[in-house]
Protein backbone atom coordinates (compact mmCIF):
# COMPACT_ATOMS: atom_id res chain seq x y z
CA UNK A 1 0.00 0.00 0.00
CA UNK A 2 2.86 2.57 1.18
CA UNK A 3 3.98 1.96 -2.63
CA UNK A 4 1.04 2.75 -4.36
CA UNK A 5 0.63 5.92 -2.63
CA UNK A 6 4.75 6.73 -2.83
CA UNK A 7 3.97 6.15 -7.00
CA UNK A 8 1.03 8.10 -6.97
CA UNK A 9 2.58 11.03 -4.89
CA UNK A 10 5.86 10.95 -7.16
CA UNK A 11 2.89 11.34 -10.34
CA UNK A 12 1.54 14.10 -8.81
CA UNK A 13 4.64 16.12 -8.63
CA UNK A 14 5.91 14.89 -11.89
CA UNK A 15 2.27 16.78 -13.43
CA UNK A 16 2.88 19.69 -11.31
CA UNK A 17 6.60 19.93 -12.00
CA UNK A 18 4.97 19.22 -16.51
CA UNK A 19 2.11 21.97 -16.37
CA UNK A 20 5.30 24.52 -14.49
CA UNK A 21 7.54 23.76 -17.33
CA UNK A 22 4.98 24.44 -19.91
CA UNK A 23 4.09 27.52 -18.40
CA UNK A 24 7.36 28.97 -18.24
CA UNK A 25 7.99 27.80 -22.09
CA UNK A 26 4.69 30.00 -22.73
CA UNK A 27 5.95 32.53 -20.61
CA UNK A 28 8.92 33.17 -22.17
CA UNK A 29 7.62 32.99 -25.48
CA UNK A 30 5.08 35.22 -25.19
CA UNK A 31 7.42 38.05 -23.58
CA UNK A 32 10.15 37.28 -26.33
CA UNK A 33 6.96 37.91 -29.24
CA UNK A 34 6.00 41.16 -27.47
CA UNK A 35 10.11 42.33 -27.52
CA UNK A 36 9.64 42.09 -31.10
CA UNK A 37 9.28 45.60 -32.75
CA UNK A 38 8.04 45.38 -36.22
CA UNK A 39 6.49 47.98 -38.52
CA UNK A 40 5.92 48.02 -42.05
CA UNK A 41 4.74 51.63 -43.67
CA UNK A 42 4.29 51.92 -47.61
CA UNK A 43 4.48 54.56 -49.39
CA UNK A 44 2.87 54.51 -53.36
CA UNK A 45 1.90 56.68 -56.21
CA UNK A 46 1.82 56.76 -59.70
CA UNK A 47 2.47 59.07 -63.20
CA UNK A 48 1.53 59.02 -66.17
CA UNK A 49 3.99 56.12 -67.51
CA UNK A 50 4.97 54.82 -64.10
CA UNK A 51 3.73 53.31 -60.45
CA UNK A 52 5.65 52.87 -57.43
CA UNK A 53 5.88 50.88 -54.27
CA UNK A 54 8.35 51.78 -51.32
CA UNK A 55 7.65 50.13 -48.15
CA UNK A 56 9.40 50.58 -45.00
CA UNK A 57 10.44 47.89 -42.86
CA UNK A 58 11.28 48.93 -39.34
CA UNK A 59 12.71 46.00 -36.99
CA UNK A 60 14.19 46.10 -33.86
CA UNK A 61 15.66 49.68 -34.00
CA UNK A 62 16.28 49.92 -37.73
CA UNK A 63 15.01 50.79 -40.89
CA UNK A 64 15.25 48.94 -44.61
CA UNK A 65 13.55 49.95 -47.91
CA UNK A 66 12.20 47.73 -50.65
CA UNK A 67 11.60 49.54 -54.43
CA UNK A 68 9.21 48.53 -56.72
CA UNK A 69 8.58 50.32 -60.02
CA UNK A 70 5.59 49.42 -62.69
CA UNK A 71 5.86 50.67 -66.35
CA UNK A 72 2.79 51.08 -67.27
CA UNK A 73 3.28 51.32 -71.29
CA UNK A 74 3.59 48.55 -73.70
CA UNK A 75 6.76 49.50 -75.57
CA UNK A 76 9.08 47.41 -72.98
CA UNK A 77 11.70 46.20 -74.91
CA UNK A 78 12.24 49.92 -75.94
CA UNK A 79 13.29 50.43 -72.26
CA UNK A 80 16.81 48.68 -71.62
CA UNK A 81 17.70 50.97 -68.82
CA UNK A 82 16.45 53.64 -66.67
CA UNK A 83 17.30 55.19 -63.50
CA UNK A 84 15.58 56.66 -60.62
CA UNK A 85 15.79 59.00 -57.22
CA UNK A 86 13.60 58.35 -53.92
CA UNK A 87 13.68 61.34 -51.29
CA UNK A 88 11.55 62.17 -48.55
CA UNK A 89 9.79 65.51 -48.90
CA UNK A 90 9.96 66.97 -45.56
CA UNK A 91 13.32 65.39 -44.05
CA UNK A 92 15.45 64.01 -45.78
CA UNK A 93 15.37 60.29 -44.23
CA UNK A 94 15.11 58.65 -47.39
CA UNK A 95 17.70 59.84 -50.34
CA UNK A 96 18.01 56.83 -52.53
CA UNK A 97 19.27 55.56 -56.01
CA UNK A 98 19.84 53.37 -58.60
CA UNK A 99 21.41 53.76 -62.11
CA UNK A 100 20.98 51.29 -64.32
CA UNK A 101 17.96 49.53 -63.48
CA UNK A 102 16.09 47.08 -65.66
CA UNK A 103 12.56 45.64 -65.94
CA UNK A 104 11.40 42.18 -65.78
CA UNK A 105 9.20 40.89 -68.54
CA UNK A 106 6.15 42.23 -66.76
CA UNK A 107 7.51 45.91 -66.87
CA UNK A 108 8.41 45.17 -63.12
CA UNK A 109 11.29 47.06 -60.92
CA UNK A 110 12.14 45.38 -57.58
CA UNK A 111 14.67 46.92 -55.56
CA UNK A 112 15.59 46.00 -51.77
CA UNK A 113 17.97 47.87 -49.62
CA UNK A 114 20.68 46.22 -47.98
CA UNK A 115 21.56 49.62 -45.93
CA UNK A 116 19.96 50.67 -43.02
CA UNK A 117 18.57 53.61 -41.05
CA UNK A 118 17.35 54.13 -37.54
CA UNK A 119 13.68 54.52 -38.03
CA UNK A 120 13.08 57.95 -38.25
CA UNK A 121 10.40 57.71 -41.30
CA UNK A 122 6.55 58.11 -40.58
CA UNK A 123 3.39 57.53 -41.88
CA UNK A 124 2.91 61.22 -42.38
CA UNK A 125 6.17 61.69 -44.40
CA UNK A 126 5.80 62.38 -48.48
CA UNK A 127 8.39 61.24 -50.76
CA UNK A 128 8.97 62.32 -54.46
CA UNK A 129 10.23 59.90 -56.60
CA UNK A 130 12.05 60.98 -60.44
CA UNK A 131 12.60 57.95 -63.04
CA UNK A 132 14.54 58.77 -66.08
CA UNK A 133 14.74 56.77 -69.51
CA UNK A 134 15.15 57.22 -72.97
CA UNK A 135 15.73 61.14 -72.60
CA UNK A 136 12.96 61.09 -70.85
CA UNK A 137 11.88 61.86 -67.11
CA UNK A 138 8.31 61.85 -64.96
CA UNK A 139 8.42 62.63 -61.52
CA UNK A 140 5.25 62.30 -58.67
CA UNK A 141 4.89 61.96 -55.14
CA UNK A 142 4.34 58.81 -53.17
CA UNK A 143 2.09 58.45 -49.94
CA UNK A 144 1.53 56.55 -47.53
CA UNK A 145 -1.50 53.94 -47.51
Amino acid sequence: MKKVLREITNYRRFNTLKRSFVLIVFLVSLLSACNTNNNDLTFVGEGENWSAEVTVHQTNGEETYQFQLNNKGNNLREIDTFRYFVESKNNEVINHSVNDATLNQEGIHYYKSLSSNSPSTSAEDELVIKVEWNDTSESFDLRSK
